[in-house]
């Protein structure tokens, strides 16, 4: 079996990285995966080299380009899947495959862009149409996602397939790295992109709170347009000593064993199924998680976290203090979280349901 996995480019988030853990996991099975970008490789195509997968690129770009060009399209995602097609959406980029000629299953899966397109309501109603029509199956990566997917038009056939994780972490390395804090310090940490929405400053907001009552550090892995601004409110809340900007962070697996405790304190932008706590329950962490989307599906309040309102950094604190001051607790919700993960977000499960997609794909009407 020859499978094309399509994305838009090579940037790196939460559908990227699944699909080029899709790609090995189908590689071990094997199948033989591609991973095709419309637009540009970079930075995920040195990854798929360092790794020997396979990928090429088209040159398109995203949009009205696509839908011009639909026969190089569809000629090239042949050329790589000649047996089906895993999409990075739902909507016009299974539409266009279609209308390029492009004959084998495909199987798009939404990972959130529907919750952020309400504004352009027609134009959307018209993708979500061409895309039921083209989609032999669409998949969401949470039931929330899926409850936003019928709502509109829809393929006859949706499911709900979660993200999944490899569970083979490394050993916790005997001293963290990327912070400064300090052995009687709680470590807390959140990963994720700095932008408007991620919860960040409300993260900064409770640490200035809770750090009264409990010695915590905090680490903040990632980029992006919010970065100066959350490190001048760092520095504006005199966090400046227990607070750690790291950049990116390559290794996750890694960087999640340096912390006690994970946070993702999502607010206006909504979650459909991060990658970061089901990152941070494998490593064996609690995670604080906002009541965000499909958050409180991975999340289980009281088992394997805590879950509080989104915007709230006053709950926030007492949940980062309950877990600062006491290390039994961090150890039993950590254990549960890595149990839950074991059970229903390894990604030898995640690439099972897709793979079981294509070798028995529904008929199409």
């Amino acid at each position: 079996m020859r499978l094309a996995l399509v994305l838009w480019k090579g940037d790196i988030g939460g559908a990227e990285v699944l699909s080029l853990s899709l790609a090995e996991q189908f590689r071990r099975r094997g199948v033989e995966a591609t991973v095709v970008f419309i637009e540009g490789p970079e930075p995920l195509g040195s990854r798929l080299d360092e790794l020997g997968l396979p990928h090429r690129s088209i040159g398109l770009q995203r949009g009205r380009h696509v839908l011009r060009h639909p026969f190089r399209y569809a000629r090239e995602v042949t050329q790589a899947g000649p047996d089906g097609a895993l999409l990075v959406t739902c909507g016009y980029m299974g539409a266009a495959l279609r209308a390029g000629g492009y004959k084998a299953p495909i199987v798009a899966v939404e990972h959130g862009d529907v919750l952020y397109e309400k504004r352009r309501r027609p134009l959307r109603w018209c993708a979500r149409r061409a895309g039921a029509w083209a989609d032999d199956v669409e998949v969401g990566v949470s039931e929330f996602i899926v409850d936003w997917l019928t709502a509109d038009p829809h393929a006859d056939d949706v499911r709900c397939i979660y993200n999944g994780i490899d569970l083979n972490v490394p050993e916790a390395p005997s001293h963290p790295g990327g912070s400064a804090r300090t052995s009687e310090e709680c470590a807390l940490a959140f990963a994720g992109r700095l932008v408007f929405g991620k919860g960040a400053d409300y993260l900064l907001q409770a640490l200035a709170e809770s750090r009264r009552s409990a010695q915590m550090h905090l680490t903040i892995a990632g980029d992006g347009p919010e970065g100066p601004r959350l490190e001048s409110l760092a520095r504006e809340l005199g966090l400046s000593g227990s607070v750690t900007f790291a950049g990116l962070a390559h290794e996750m697996a890694r960087f999640w064993q340096t912390c006690d405790v994970a946070v993702v304190p999502s607010a206006e932008f909504v979650e459909a199924c991060p990658m970061v706590p089901l990152e941070a329950m494998a490593a064996g962490k609690p995670v604080i998680a906002t009541a965000n989307g499909g958050l409180p599906e991975l999340v289980i309040d009281g088992e394997t976290g805590t879950v509080v309102p989104p915007g709230d950094p006053v709950a926030l604190a007492r949940a980062i203090e309950r877990y600062a001051g006491d290390r039994e607790l961090r150890q039993r919700h950590g254990s549960a979280g890595r149990a839950r993960v074991v059970e229903r977000f390894g990604i030898e499960r995640c690439a099972g349901e897709y793979l079981e997609i294509f070798r028995n794909p529904p008929a199409r009407r």
